[in-house]
Formats: structure tokens, C-alpha cells, sequence
């Protein structure tokens, strides 16, 4: 049987069947799956549970509905989907509609020989690029700078105090 099992806050560990027909789920006692939390809308989303089909709707909702970490108006759930209505998360766990509509292919994957290595223009991860290396003489000197007058500072202060003492 099809269940909303919950991942987050809560309703961690809780888990709510999924029966055929339609599932109301929301923070007011009319619904069928009732989620007494502050980011759940009185009337938050519905699950319509049919043969081996299941879909779920946003019934306009304030937090939003999201499947897989995508928004949604309506999506149609499978095994192991991941789904957040406000900000509680809970994992669609219905083993028995895994066969039906399968989503994934066997990928074809070739295996390299030989060492890995970043290609020759690689230089940095940051998403920024590294800095240009030009500049650097440019800031040596500056910080070269502004510690001579740092020092010269200290000097002329210590002058200062002997001659005033």
C-alpha cells in the first residue's frame, strides 16, 4: 500500500496511508491527513490514488508543493519520490508503482584508462575565476607601504614621548 512516509520535524518516523481515491491533505480537521504545522495551508495539496496511478495537486497553497526539490501544480508521484509541502518533507514510498511508468534507463557508461587530471587551464574552482596574477606585485607593494609608514608612525610617536618626558 501507498504511504507518505515523514523524513522531517514532527512528523519524522509518522507514516500516512495513501488509499485509492482522493487524500486531502492540510492543517484544518476536514482533511483525511491532518498536518497541524505553521507552513501547512488549512487545505495544502490532494493525492489522487487510482488503479496504479497516483498524482498529486497544490490546491494553492502559501508555502508551496514541491516534488523532487521542483515546484508543482500537479505531478505525478512514483516510488521514492521526495515530496515538501511547506517545509516538512516526506518520502512516497509505494513499492508497488515502481513497475508501472518506469522513469530511469540503464545509462551507458565508459570507463577511462589511465590517471584523472584537471585540464591544463583549470586554475580555480572558485566560480569567480583566480585572481589575476599580475596584480599581485601591485598589492605587495602597497602592503609594503603601508607598513613602513606603520613603523615610521610608531617611530615618531616614541620620539614624541622621549622628548616630551
Amino acid at each position: 500500500m501507498a504511504k507518505l512516509s515523514g523524513m522531517s520535524g514532527d512528523f519524522k518516523g509518522r507514516e500516512f496511508p495513501i488509499e485509492q481515491g482522493e487524500i486531502t491533505i492540510g492543517r484544518k480537521a476536514d482533511n483525511r491527513i491532518l498536518l497541524d504545522h505553521p507552513t501547512i495551508s488549512s487545505h495544502h495539496c490532494r493525492i489522487l490514488h487510482s488503479g496504479d496511478s497516483c498524482v498529486l495537486q497544490d490546491l494553492d497553497s502559501t508555502n508551496g508543493t514541491r516534488v523532487n526539490s521542483r515546484d508543482v501544480k500537479e505531478s505525478a508521484l512514483h516510488h521514492k519520490d521526495l515530496i515538501q509541502l511547506g517545509s516538512i518533507e516526506f518520502l512516497f514510498d509505494a513499492p508497488e508503482l515502481s513497475s508501472a511508468g518506469a522513469r530511469y534507463t540503464d545509462a551507458d557508461a565508459e570507463l577511462a584508462n589511465g590517471a584523472m587530471s584537471a585540464p591544463q587551464d583549470f586554475a580555480s574552482i572558485s566560480p569567480f575565476g583566480a585572481r589575476p596574477r599580475e596584480r599581485r606585485g601591485t598589492w605587495y607593494f602597497v602592503l609594503a607601504i603601508t607598513g613602513l609608514v606603520a613603523i615610521l608612525a610608531l617611530v615618531f610617536y616614541f620620539l614624541m614621548l622621549l622628548g616630551a618626558g
